[in-house]
């Protein structure tokens, strides 16, 4: 499956079950999300303006979405609302390919993607380390993800989330 049909495939209203687990801390802890996913396609102006700060241009683009989340974590009184754009740039000839990622006023961050196996595998830096990210379909319906945050070598927190497809998201026009 190449990128962008993997990407199509993403799109829709997602309840999610996660569980975090914090190894420094020894801690667990579960959460809800309700998720709109939307797929854009390569020419969405919103694309071309969260690679900018990153000084892509827009020919690489190949697609990307716009995540809607509604979150609440166990013993948390306040629910965490938030958007965010995922933007694909075309893969290499290994399959491999830039993703730049753009939440709200914080600078946009650039990480790495593969699929293998129809898993899409994503590596994002960030200022204490980098976070793995690896997201497969269990069936068209429900996906499975699971990310790992390491400071060097050392794992600091681990998740893993169930994804129950709920409807399909409105298309992006």
């Amino acid at each position: 499956m190449d990128i962008v049909n993997f990407f199509e495939t993403l799109a829709g209203k997602w309840f999610s079950q996660r569980t975090i687990h914090n190894l420094a801390s020894q801690s667990s802890q579960a959460g809800e999300s309700n998720l709109l996913i939307e797929f854009l396609p390569a020419t969405d102006a919103d694309l071309t303006n969260a690679c900018a700060p990153l000084g892509h241009d827009s020919s690489p683009i190949a697609c990307g979405l716009r995540i809607h989340q509604d979150s609440q974590l166990d013993g948390e009184s306040t629910k965490v609302q938030s958007t965010a754009l995922m933007v694909v740039m075309a893969p290499n000839e290994a399959g491999e390919g830039v993703l730049v990622q753009a939440a709200g006023s914080a600078p946009a961050l650039q990480g790495s993607y593969r699929v293998d196996n129809d898993v899409l595998t994503i590596v994002t830096p960030t200022a204490s380390g980098q976070l793995e990210e690896r997201l497969w379909f269990a069936n068209p319906n429900l996906r499975m993800r699971t990310s790992v945050l390491k400071a060097g070598d050392a794992v600091q927190m681990a998740s893993f989330c169930s994804e129950i497809r709920m409807g399909m998201a409105k298309a992006a026009s």
